[in-house]
């Protein structure tokens, strides 16, 4: 591995996390005469100090770097360039001093730092902060910013504003675009990386302005349109979309979370006036077909199960923005759905799986795997009683070959395990010794909170419900939390390659 090459190319993306956070200093100075504002200030610009000074460190490194990026550096600067992110995004948080008022030990407040930071730039949602609208507007707005950062991927805007990385820019890509069957819509991947994020930045201008003319102010518009079109979810409300109690509103971030969870190829196609692409796209008819679905299926039991609190009118609402938000694995609420039946909490787990389309900023599994996972393994029970058989699966035209096969599998298998190993370590660490008897964990709990960070939602059941949030766990739980939102937002491979020896080895 060109070690040198790798810490170039992490120095330049440290420079672009420094600089990104420059924009929080504009609500910082228009807020300085709010009490601590200067000490806001000042944790932002000794946040970017330490961030041009990391980067010098590692340009210092890298001096003499030559050669080509290739498939192993181009893992390396995503895995590691993700985990610094989080590293270096919780600096706002511990210079602020927000937290010193809810966590004691440093390593407490660090952990919860990294784990909000990661939440961030991963798009899960997932927070410590028991009460966000009491935070100043420079922190929630760089809360709110490393979510839009994340959505279409860091490193993919390291791609298309820089570029300099030759024909590595393709392994960067596909490293971090969400998806098995991520495309380039250009002949250089560094013209698809700035298209993608020209469309994204565009409809993303349509959500802020849509929020503003329903009288949403302009900061709160910004921040809900960055956790709506990054499927983040974060809210500096602390009661969600559901604090403004406005079906308009609803109907609007509904509409912008279908976007954002759809293939932004498909985007591309429609601003080139291509309309087939769209409309024989079985995996995009999958997904509304599943969200029609999931939403009648819980209107009929709200309806049902919770009548007379829920009208049939009331359920409908209810069940549409919360499929959509869940599948999308956007999280944010209008209801609190930890109290809903059984069936319905439940049904919210599996969406939670399934995610977005690929190429979205969705999470979770994505909708073609799905697909492919079922059709490959309705084959293989074809194939115990006819074992000559010889059928080629094919998606959007293009046949399955058995690479790919074996890695859809394996994809999905590997996640399931992680789900099931991540739940055990979970309670193992969330160590009962060390907190109160009403904090301990049950199983619902950690199932879910398991699930909401690996597939980058935000919000489980029961403990860590709608209503609840993370800031009970201890400093190594919140640590499992934030890798296992990493893994997620990577896609399992990048990260694991991490913790495999031969991966550091000269080939």
């Amino acid at each position: 591995m060109n070690y040198r090459l790798v810490f170039r190319q992490l120095g330049i993306l440290v420079l672009l996390v420094g600089g990104c956070l420059s924009t929080s200093l504009i609500w910082a100075f228009l807020d300085r005469h709010q009490e601590g504002a200067e000490k806001i200030i000042t944790a932002i610009s000794v946040s970017m100090s330490v961030c041009l000074l990391i980067s010098l460190l590692f340009f210092l490194f890298s001096r003499g770097s030559t050669g080509q990026l290739y498939r192993k550096e181009a893992i390396a600067v995503v895995g590691f360039g993700w985990l610094l992110c989080g590293l270096l995004g919780a600096l706002p948080y511990i210079f602020s001093g927000v937290l010193t008022t809810q966590y004691g030990p440093w390593w407490d407040i660090g952990s919860s730092a990294f784990f909000e930071s990661t939440s961030g730039f991963t798009t899960t949602g997932a927070s410590i902060l028991t009460s966000p609208q009491d935070l100043p507007r420079a922190i929630l707005f760089w809360r709110s910013l490393t979510h839009w950062l994340g959505g279409m991927g860091i490193v993919v805007l390291f791609v298309a504003v820089l570029g300099g990385t030759g024909a590595g820019a393709k392994f960067l890509f596909s490293s971090e675009v969400p998806g098995p069957l991520a495309e380039s819509l250009r002949p250089r991947i560094r013209s698809t990386a700035l298209l993608l994020w020209k469309i994204y930045l565009a409809i993303s201008i349509a959500e802020v302005i849509c929020l503003k003319l329903q009288g949403v102010n302009i900061f709160e518009s910004l921040c809900h349109t960055f956790g709506t079109m990054a499927t983040g979810g974060f809210s500096t409300l602390n009661g969600s979309i559901g604090q403004y109690n406005r079906l308009g509103i609803e109907i609007t971030i509904i509409i912008f979370m279908l976007l954002a969870g759809t293939n932004f190829n498909l985007h591309a196609a429609l601003l080139q006036r291509r309309w087939q692409p769209v409309l024989k796209n079985k995996e995009f008819r999958i997904y509304l077909l599943l969200l029609f679905l999931a939403t009648s299926a819980l209107t009929l039991d709200l309806a049902i199960n919770r009548a007379p609190h829920y009208s049939p009118g009331r359920a409908l609402r209810s069940a549409g923005f919360q499929a959509v938000s869940i599948m999308t694995t956007t999280g944010y609420c209008t209801d609190n759905f930890d109290q809903w039946p059984s069936f319905s909490r439940w049904l919210l787990v599996m969406l939670m799986f399934i995610g977005g389309s690929a190429g979205s900023t969705g999470g979770g599994i994505k909708v073609i795997r799905i697909m492919l996972f079922l059709r490959v393994a309705v084959l293989e029970v074809e194939r115990a009683f006819r074992p000559r058989i010889v059928r080629t699966l094919k998606v959007e035209g293009r046949a399955l070959d058995e690479d790919m096969r074996r890695s859809i599998s394996s994809y999905v298998g590997i996640v399931l395990m992680i789900f099931f190993v991540g739940t055990v370590l979970l309670m193992v660490l969330h160590n009962e010794a060390h907190v109160e008897s009403h904090r301990y964990l049950d199983l619902e709990t950690s199932l879910s909170a398991v699930a909401a960070t690996l597939n980058n939602i935000g919000p489980g059941l029961n403990m860590v419900g709608a209503t609840q949030n993370y800031a009970f766990f201890t400093a190594p739980a919140k640590l499992l939390l934030a890798l296992l939102m990493v893994i997620g937002r990577l896609e399992v491979m990048v990260i694991l390659c991490l913790f495999v020896p031969s991966f550091y080895r000269q080939d």
